[in-house]
């Protein structure tokens, strides 16, 4: 039976940029002779937000697994069997789908997109770098970390930025008070949310009213509302994709004090709105989305009196604002186009057959346990593992 080749993206089903990537890849993609398909794995223990939404792919489905609790060779069998057959490309986002490749010959060009400027992005592409065919990294920081870590691999390694949606409804002119939003993961150690309950009192000092939407969740979301009461606070939680594409135009500026970024999604989302972005000044990702003082304003790293400062500028002179908002959404709509950015991560997946590396003899998977192994039943692994971390006091 001859059975067409296909393009599968494997990723967590969880909200998030990485979801949001993977979602305009399939949505923007041009007729091409290949099939797609999306495989979501949950982990059932893990706290993240699900998507739980439907791709538009030619089929979708999802995988559940207990981790650190089940055989992994259980969770490997269920997730390889989600996988059609037959070749073409497996694009691998995370982890779990790494280690069916190491367990399993696809017959796939396996291909890994990084997604962030991080150890643990490099350490996974190391980790797994004899199953890995191509390296797909959407930021030039990431890519030169790439680089820098695995250099026989240069060839390998390719810069391909994605796009995204650009909104239906754009932001407008608003006299009233300034509309500040973030939209991210609320968590400080990457993101620095709690600068921003800083940033407010600095701007009530400075005499700046404002009001601020907070779209998102994470593990500083309860601490981050207790120490930041105010009803000029809208706290709109976790939003689907389309739902947070519809609420960015009622909002001015994009306050993103962030610690570490690979690309960063929401960013670019929000300047396609044409919200001016006030954030980090950081070497990964933002200089290649943000030109400063043009389309953004970027104050130093934890600089709560710099974040303030700019954010007050543009109350001060909102025919700069309107100026900037314009650029904002002119830079994305020119250079992040979906279509346009598909099309090179199409025209890399047709060369599947080129790019497909030998198979390595003897490809273990590589952080197995005693417990991970193919001859042990699921339902002995699972037993003893839940005895083990109930003991612990850990959720089973």
């Amino acid at each position: 039976m001859n059975i067409s080749p296909s393009v599968v993206y494997v990723v967590p089903d969880k909200m998030g940029g990485m979801m949001n990537i993977v979602r305009a890849l399939i949505e923007s993609r041009s007729p091409d002779g290949f099939s797609y398909h999306a495989v979501l794995t949950d982990n059932v223990l893990s706290t993240d937000t699900r998507y739980g939404g439907a791709l538009r792919a030619d089929s979708q489905s999802t995988v559940r697994y207990r981790s650190p609790t089940e055989n992994l060779y259980a969770v490997l069998n269920r997730v390889r069997r989600a996988i059609p057959d037959g070749g073409g490309v497996l694009v691998a986002n995370d982890q779990i789908e790494l280690a069916v490749a190491h367990a399993f010959d696809l017959g796939r060009m396996v291909a890994l997109i990084l997604h962030g400027d991080h150890d643990y992005y490099y350490d996974l592409a190391a980790r797994h770098e004899a199953v890995i065919d191509v390296f797909i990294a959407y930021g030039t920081a990431m890519r030169d970390g790439l680089r820098r870590r695995l250099p026989h691999r240069e060839g390998d390694i390719h810069h391909l930025p994605y796009g995204v949606p650009m909104p239906a409804r754009a932001r407008q002119p608003h006299g009233g008070p300034l509309r500040l939003m973030f939209a991210g993961r609320l968590e400080h150690g990457q993101k620095g949310v709690f600068d921003l309950p800083a940033i407010d009192a600095a701007l009530r000092e400075r005499g700046v009213p404002v009001t601020w939407t907070i779209a998102g969740g994470g593990p500083d979301a309860r601490a981050l509302q207790s120490r930041w009461p105010g009803a000029h606070i809208s706290w709109a939680g976790v939003l689907a994709p389309e739902a947070m594409l519809a609420r960015l135009p009622d909002a001015d500026i994009f306050v993103l004090p962030t610690r570490a970024e690979g690309f960063p999604v929401a960013l670019v989302e929000a300047m396609g709105a044409g919200l001016v972005p006030v954030v980090s000044d950081i070497p990964s990702g933002v200089p290649e989305i943000v030109d400063r003082g043009v389309t953004g304003l970027l104050p130093a790293v934890g600089d709560i009196g710099g974040f303030a400062d700019a954010i007050a500028a543009l109350a001060r002179d909102r025919g700069r604002l309107e100026s900037m908002s314009r650029a904002c959404r002119d830079s994305v709509a020119a250079r992040f186009d979906p279509v346009e950015r598909t099309r090179s991560y199409q025209a890399l997946y047709a060369r599947w057959r080129e790019l497909r590396r030998p198979r390595p003899a003897n490809v273990g998977v590589p952080y197995r346990t005693r417990l991970d192994q193919p001859w042990i039943p699921n339902a002995a692994v699972k037993a003893a593992r839940t005895l083990i971390r109930r003991y612990q006091g850990k959720p089973a």
